[in-house]
């Protein structure tokens, strides 16, 4: 079985890990870790005009690079201190869909996230999760 962990590089996320990480082991699972960033677009949108194609907007790009792929890498080591092999995915784009992309590209058991990503928010499940609980056409364990 293959089990999607997914990853901002919050504490919410990183705990969903830690959480599952038992179960992903009992399952002898392959795991993949899969952080999401904003598409090159939305960077150069983020900057405004004045700032397409130049050095801003490159080395914001490369930092947004570097930043997902650091989350996603964290998860892996959380995932291997439990006993556990997993790999690292980065994806650009509009995290919701991304993560569907991934699940329905590949043949998950099931996807993992956490309920919120940002502190403060209200709300019992974040956008982005319940975006993915709506769409994803295999389960989805929420923590």
């Amino acid at each position: 079985m293959k089990i999607l962990f997914c990853t901002g590089g919050s504490e919410k996320s990183e705990n969903a890990i830690r959480v599952t990480a038992s179960l992903a082991r009992q399952l002898e699972a392959n795991a993949t870790v899969l952080s999401v960033g904003p598409s090159h677009d939305s960077v150069s949108k983020i900057l405004g005009a004045e700032f397409r194609m130049s050095e801003v907007t490159i080395d914001t790009d490369r930092a947004v690079t570097k930043n997902i792929s650091k989350f996603a890498e964290k998860g892996v080591e959380i995932l291997k201190d439990a006993g556990i092999s997993a790999v690292a995915k980065i994806a650009r784009g509009e995290i919701a869909d991304e993560i569907l992309k991934e699940a329905e590209e590949s043949d998950y058991g099931f996807i993992v996230m956490a309920a919120k990503g940002k502190p403060g928010d209200r709300r019992l499940l974040g956008s982005v999760t319940r975006k993915v609980l709506a769409k994803a056409k295999i389960p989805v364990y929420v923590v």
